[in-house]
């Protein structure tokens, strides 16, 4: 084989391994981008959540996120033995409370959009609540969850900025998602009469009679 030949099948095998590394580098930064993508459009992150009855637990809670709009539906993954396990909490809301009274596991949270509204018929109270019966988490009436969990959140409601990966009560003591409403009115602490006068307003704007509880 002449010289000639020798560097050009030299020169081939060197351009090869070049786009097998270019190829390579391509892919990962694709793979790169679409993580960035999928954890931008889909925040999740452990929490403690402290219980009525003292229990500390850990939930995971996973949101579709759209930075314009914010939350259009979440999922809460919840570990209780009076679930029987770990069971999922799918809605589309922001997840303000999980507890338990006498044996019954009671969640809630509240629409973030008209979209959401009007899937749950916009409620006279804003807030949406389910509880756990047998196999599923079924809607009930909000001012049937016990009046106790009704005073105040215990499950961050907002996707944590910064995003972190774990909320622990610590860092929920120290600080909270911000208060939103015009006067700030909606808070860690739950003012009833303010959910239900923004309630009343969002419906009035679509002219929506037909609501739900």
């Amino acid at each position: 084989m002449s010289k000639g030949n020798i560097q050009s099948k030299d020169g081939f095998v060197q351009r090869n391994q070049w786009r097998l590394i270019l190829g390579g580098v391509i892919l990962l930064l694709a793979a790169l981008l679409g993580w960035k993508y999928y954890d931008n459009r889909y925040p999740s992150w452990y929490e403690e959540v402290r219980l009525s009855d003292g229990r500390v637990i850990t939930i995971h809670q996973k949101h579709e996120y759209f930075d314009n709009y914010g939350t259009n539906q979440s999922w809460v993954e919840i570990n209780l033995p009076e679930l029987g396990g770990k069971r999922v909490w799918h809605s589309y809301l922001m997840p303000m409370r999980v507890d338990v009274l006498q044996g019954v596991v009671y969640v809630f949270g509240r629409p973030r959009g008209s979209r959401q509204l009007d899937y749950y018929r916009h409620p006279i109270n804003q807030m949406v609540a389910f509880k756990w019966t047998t196999n599923e988490f079924v809607r009930i009436p909000f001012l049937q969850v016990p009046e106790i969990f009704r005073q105040e959140e215990n499950v961050y409601s907002c996707v944590p900025n910064p995003r972190s990966r774990s909320l622990t009560l610590k860092i929920k003591d120290q600080t909270w998602c911000e208060p939103s409403g015009d006067k700030g009115q909606f808070a860690k602490r739950i003012d009833l009469p303010a959910y239900k006068k923004l309630a009343d307003d969002m419906a009035a704007l679509s002219n929506w009679t037909n609501r739900s509880e």
